[in-house]
């Protein structure tokens, strides 16, 4: 079991559940440049080296932490928009069967999101405002 891995390569990075779909379809777009630059370098990180872990939860984690509208660990960004997006990454997880949590290395990351049906992504990301940018959506749902 793994006891300690920072974002150095020695603890687990926190990764939202829906986060590592976003993950597979960012091209550089977001709330803030700062929120840019943080979803980037973890973003190369994790896809850079397969036997990097993540934590997969459901709350604020570490991209939300330079999103603009996370307030008190909880994000902001409209009405009801903290559960709504809490509802996403429970869907995430009931579909790659795994509980808030899980450690899964970066190679598993991308084979359940590889795997996961068109339909269960529309479902997921079907109210998403980036779905028109992300790379994943486009590819998993418009082909």
């Amino acid at each position: 079991m793994l006891i300690d891995q920072k974002e150095d390569g020695s603890e687990p990075i926190k990764i939202r559940a829906h986060h590592i779909l976003c993950m597979q379809g960012f091209q550089g777009l977001g709330y803030s440049e700062e929120f840019i630059i943080n979803m980037a370098r973890i973003t190369e990180k994790i896809q850079k080296n397969p036997s990097f872990f993540i934590k997969v939860i459901t709350e604020a984690d570490s991209i939300c932490k330079h999103c603009p509208h996370l307030q008190k660990d909880v994000c902001n960004m409209g009405t009801d928009s903290g559960e709504g997006i809490r509802a996403m990454d429970i869907s995430v997880l009931k579909e790659l069967d795994m509980e808030s949590g899980s450690l899964i290395s970066s190679a598993q990351l991308t084979i359940f999101t590889d795997n996961l049906s068109p339909k269960i992504v529309k479902t997921i990301c079907g109210k998403c405002r980036w779905q028109k940018d992300c790379l994943y959506f486009l590819e998993k749902c418009l082909i």
